[in-house]
């Protein structure tokens, strides 16, 4: 490798304040960020041995003076809300004199918009693209964009760099088993990035993973980044068997979330092999209660059985339910609204994601919404909670009174704690008082730091019982007056129904602290003032 590119800076732009960011919970947890960058430290492995890679995520910590005098090179990822924070800084790095090169979700999305902004654009997967920059690099002779139409065996994906992370930072780590989706929704970018194809890497890669991050010290949280976990059962199925045994092995250090299609409801021994690998969570694409909305959207795998069955048969198997819904199908009537807040109280889903419709470049509703003439140009990279880019059947004004509403009444506190509260009734209590006790000593990244041997515990003061709490008197000090009242209220409930639960209600309590400032403080004003410029309908 030439001397003048040794030093590689790989940059991870800042997320603005979203749902997704958990922004006002991180600090109960003395944590600066959800998880961290797995692509950049995935191809920071695919580096020869003489280059040498250094971090910087912007969400922990920002890029100094230092580092760009360190850089001879300096890459970034991004998502399309990130897109802001990129441009900002790859200014301040061309600025500087250094290289700029621009890959991820975005650079493939919006190749045009990257291209004057940097050197290179590295595009699709990066297993495939970033050797051949790379190369390139070396050489001299850089190219300005970096394609291609092949898709990665992930067989041959390496195990990524987590020695590059501040492992304290983040609430989770991530690992990635799967890449792609066998189903075509019209609205999901997740195809239009890796396609239909499932790949998998081999579960023996992903043991290797998860031994790396064991052995860094990291306990609590991993969440499992597939597109869709069961795309292929029959190799799911192989991981979750040798997970066990790991987990076993290993006196159960972790618990695990992860992404899928709900017609994972329908295989009850799958969801069985979950709950004994110590899955506790999923992430379902539900969408809308509104079949006929189902099916505009190409969301077939969603139709033919009750949606609401399918989440309760999921939360008694005992994996908890986190729930994506839309707004904004051509098939939603003025009824939408109020549906939508009846199935999600009915399903006992506390963790809602509720977005607008929105038309992200390279997906199928992209490509009819540009021929029918209803797409917003210009702002992909700048869609928020309670914006889109489609021109919709309901107007405006009356899809974003109706947004607004449905966001203030899911996340009242009395509303949140109550579908909370419903949710632990559906999730099997422990058989035995031995296993309730465990149970309760077990649940998410504080009290994991308190499960590590009193010799490891010790190399990390900050974690001590006493400064454990008093970060969580803090933090239940700086809550908002009304949401504090309900959130002792819901902890009292516990104490009295599911004392067992109370270290997992305690997390609720910081989630629900998110989505309620988050949602008063962000989205309901910035609606509001939207309105006031659309007139009445």
């Amino acid at each position: 490798m030439s001397l003048r590119y040794k030093n590689i800076l790989l940059v991870c732009p800042e997320f603005p304040p979203t749902y997704w960011g958990m922004r006002y919970s991180l600090e109960a947890a003395s944590k600066k960020a959800v998880m961290p960058p797995l692509g950049l430290i995935t191809i920071a492995a695919m580096g020869p041995s003489d280059l040498t890679f250094r971090l910087i995520d912007l969400n922990c910590r920002p890029l100094a003076d230092e580092d760009l005098h360190w850089a001879d090179v300096v890459c970034f990822t991004a998502m399309l809300n990130q897109a802001g924070s990129l441009l900002e800084v790859a200014n301040r790095v061309r600025e500087a004199g250094k290289p700029v090169v621009v890959g991820g979700p975005y650079a493939t999305a919006c190749v045009d918009v990257c291209r004057p902004i940097c050197d290179a654009v590295v595009m699709n997967e990066g297993e495939i693209t970033w050797p051949r920059f790379l190369e390139d690099l070396e050489s001299g002779h850089l190219q300005k964009v970096y394609a291609t139409e092949q898709k990665a065996d992930l067989a041959q994906s390496p195990c990524p760099r987590f020695d590059l992370l501040n492992f304290a930072d983040y609430a989770s780590i991530s690992v990635q088993f799967s890449r792609g989706c066998p189903f075509n929704c019209e609205f999901c970018d997740v195809t239009a990035l890796f396609g239909h194809e499932v790949r998998t890497k081999s579960p023996s890669q992903l043991i290797v993973e998860i031994d790396t991050i064991f052995r860094s010290g990291h306990r609590g949280a991993i969440f499992v980044a597939d597109d869709n976990f069961i795309g292929v059962k029959r190799q799911a199925r192989r991981l979750l068997e040798e997970l066990r045994l790991w987990n076993e092995s290993n006196r159960h250090p972790f618990y695990y979330i992860t992404q899928a299609s709900l017609n994972l409801a329908h295989d009850r021994a799958f969801l069985e092999q979950m709950v004994k690998a110590d899955f506790k969570g999923v992430f379902l694409g539900i969408e809308t209660p509104s079949i006929e909305s189902l099916k505009e959207a190409k969301k077939l795998q969603n139709i033919g059985r009750s949606l609401l069955d399918s989440v309760k048969t999921i939360q008694n198997a005992g994996i908890v339910v986190h729930g994506g819904f839309i707004i904004g199908f051509d098939n939603d009537g003025q009824d939408i609204f109020d549906r939508q807040i009846e199935f999600i109280r009915k399903a006992a889903i506390p963790n809602a994601f509720m977005e607008l419709l929105s038309a992200f470049p390279g997906t199928e509703l992209y490509k009819r919404m540009k021929r029918e003439g209803r797409l917003k140009e210009g702002n992909e990279e700048n869609l928020a909670d309670g914006s889109t880019n489609i021109k919709t059947v309901l107007s405006d004004r009356r899809l974003l009174e109706g947004y607004s509403r449905v966001m203030r009444t899911l996340y009242r506190p009395e509303a949140y704690f109550e579908r909370t509260l419903r949710q632990f009734s559906r999730l099997p209590r422990p058989d035995s008082y031995k296993a309730r006790l465990e149970n309760l000593l077990y649940f998410g990244p504080y009290t994991a730091e308190l499960l590590r041997p009193r010799r490891e515990r010790r190399k990390r003061p900050r974690w001590s019982r006493f400064g454990q709490m008093r970060v969580l008197g803090r933090f239940f000090k700086n809550l908002p007056p009304l949401y504090r009242f309900h959130a002792f209220g819901f902890l009292m409930r516990i104490l009295k129904k599911y004392p067992e639960r109370l270290p997992g209600a305690i997390l609720y309590v910081f989630t629900g602290a998110h989505f309620y400032r988050y949602t008063y403080d962000h989205v309901v004003p910035r609606i509001d003032g939207v309105l006031k410029g659309i007139p009445s309908d």
